[in-house]
């Protein structure tokens, strides 16, 4: 299967929550939880689909893997991103002139960032499904570009 896995999926995936960093234990185990199934959901995601990922994805991933949040440590994080790059199971799509000016114009329209639609538009026909938490993704400007949406950690958050 053809797919699209939004940068907080690999976010969840790749960076394991560490207990100092929470308030009370069930936070944490929640964020462990989900922890889990992003890493579940990615490790079988790796073996059996192919991921179509964009080149401001790849920035993305790598700024939230070292740079936001609890961080992982910038080798790790570089060396990730080089995994995806080299993976057979990673198609890289470009982005071109005409998907900026879309992203931009769609961004205007429905008040959701502009990175959203930076990551879909350029393999938004490519795609069978795609997997977000982002409830920016249920916006109607978002969601009919997509032909499926499917939550593998089942919160949503508005980032």
């Amino acid at each position: 299967m053809n797919i699209f896995i939004d940068t907080q999926i690999w976010a969840y995936a790749f960076k394991r929550p560490s207990q100092q960093f929470f308030r009370n234990k069930e936070e944490y185990e929640r964020a462990f939880s989900i922890h889990q199934k992003a890493n579940e959901f990615l490790q079988k995601a790796l073996t059996e689909d192919t991921i179509y990922i964009t080149t401001h994805q790849l920035a993305e991933i790598f700024h939230v893997l070292a740079y936001r949040g609890s961080r992982v440590n910038t080798i790790r994080a570089y060396d990730i991103l080089e995994s995806i790059i080299k993976s057979m199971r990673t198609v890289i799509v470009e982005i071109s002139r005409k998907h900026y000016r879309e992203a931009m114009r769609l961004s205007s329209l429905s008040g959701i960032h502009v990175w959203d639609f930076l990551c879909v538009l350029p393999i938004r026909k490519n795609i069978d499904i795609a997997y977000t938490n982002d409830k920016h993704f249920l916006h109607p400007t978002l969601k009919n570009l997509l032909p499926r949406i499917e939550n593998p950690v089942e919160i949503w958050i508005e980032t």
